[in-house]
């Protein structure tokens, strides 16, 4: 609970202050959808100077049942306690998708598809697909149309939200990485932990999965839990992959989904700020270093050999007046890189980008243009 105090009070403080550009930012859109018999809203958050820094995409999480604004609202003050504006910490978009639970809908029909293998006494199930494409089509389709976003995805799912994520990764890799918390394995008879165990992960681009248990594991849900956890744990799995169990037997159902947070996002930030080039193409870019003090040369430096494998004296930029270095490159994606004047001593560090590496993750916006501190 102590560890809770600071991230309630960092929400608090982000509803007192959402208008100011250098706090977070929360914004709501409604979507209408001929599959759904009602408007369904989403929450998305912007995480602190992402007006001001505005040459850097940023990751985006998704969480669903945000219908419960707290699971919102959690996974995005952890996050923010996880970042400093001033180190070199990654900065996320946090978008919540709520899932209305009616006398005629429930969120179980987002997240249950047609059964297989049983037949179901409740009409709460079945609108899985349609829910799927909603996501797909509308959400992460505006999401990436209007922020700027690196591509690269975390879903958040809780119980059937956790079943749901890992579904779309088994069918069809709906996200890059996934915390499901509680996953309901058992779900038509064992069919939603065949699905995730029948994924071939060896074929898989790099995926960070962490999946938790708590007290719930120790009543109907156990089988399928250790089903799944004692299979993966004994797979060899891809060094690309990097996936976690753990179980939370001192907590509820319910009030396990805190403490899991607190302990996973923090350890998921860590593993963002170093990326693994996942693209063998190589993409045009152009990058321009507003630097109006810098005296000599300028060198562009990163994460492979077209920018020297970061060599500080790196590839030499062309100035092309008395304030302006540019560079045209063929980089794969995604691009780490700095600028140095040759030498990490000299390096030049731009005030319209997160303090990280700079990145270049999305092919839709490899133009840069950086202004010096």
């Amino acid at each position: 609970m102590k560890r809770l105090i600071p991230i309630l009070f960092s929400f608090l403080i982000l509803c007192m202050s959402t208008h100011a550009q250098e706090t977070m930012r929360v914004e709501t859109k409604t979507f209408h959808s001929p599959d759904f018999p009602f408007d369904r809203e989403i929450f998305i958050c912007t995480p602190m100077f992402y007006d001001q820094r505005d040459q850097s995409e940023v990751d985006v999480v998704y969480v669903f049942d945000s219908q419960w604004r707290s699971h919102f609202a959690l996974a995005y003050a952890i996050l923010a306690e996880c970042q400093n504006p001033a180190e070199d910490t990654v900065p996320f978009i946090v978008v919540g998708i709520s899932s209305p639970t009616t006398p005629d809908y429930h969120r179980n029909n987002d997240f249950l598809p047609v059964p297989t293998n049983v037949t179901y006494q409740s009409k709460y199930y079945g609108n899985y697909e349609n829910f799927k494409k909603f996501v797909r089509e509308d959400v992460m389709t505006y999401i990436n149309s209007n922020y700027r976003t690196s591509g690269h995805t975390l879903a958040i799912g809780h119980s059937l939200g956790a079943s749901f994520i890992l579904n779309s990764l088994a069918s069809e890799e709906l996200f890059d990485d996934y915390i499901a918390l509680s996953p309901n394995f058992m779900e038509d008879n064992n069919l939603f932990a065949d699905n995730f165990l029948n994924y071939d992960f060896s074929k898989s681009k790099p995926r960070f999965l962490f999946l938790t248990m708590s007290n719930e594991s120790e009543e109907k849900w156990r089988s399928a839990w250790d089903l799944v956890k004692s299979k993966m744990e004994a797979a060899t799995l891809p060094d690309n992959i990097k996936m976690f169990f753990k179980e939370y037997p001192e907590h509820t159902h319910m009030s396990g989904y805190a403490q899991c947070l607190m302990d996973i996002l923090p350890v998921y930030g860590m593993y963002r700020q170093s990326t693994q080039i996942s693209d063998s193409t190589r993409h045009p870019v152009h990058i321009e270093l507003e630097c109006p003090w810098a005296e000599g040369d300028v060198f562009i430096t990163g994460n492979q050999e077209a920018i020297a494998n970061w060599n500080p004296q790196g590839i030499k930029m062309t100035k092309v007046d008395e304030k302006t270095y540019a560079i045209d490159l063929n980089l794969q994606l995604p691009a780490e890189f700095k600028f140095t004047q040759g030498s990490w001593e000299t390096q030049i560090t731009p005030g319209n980008a997160y303090p990280m590496n700079l990145r270049i993750s999305n092919p839709n916006n490899t133009t840069k243009h950086y202004i010096a501190q």
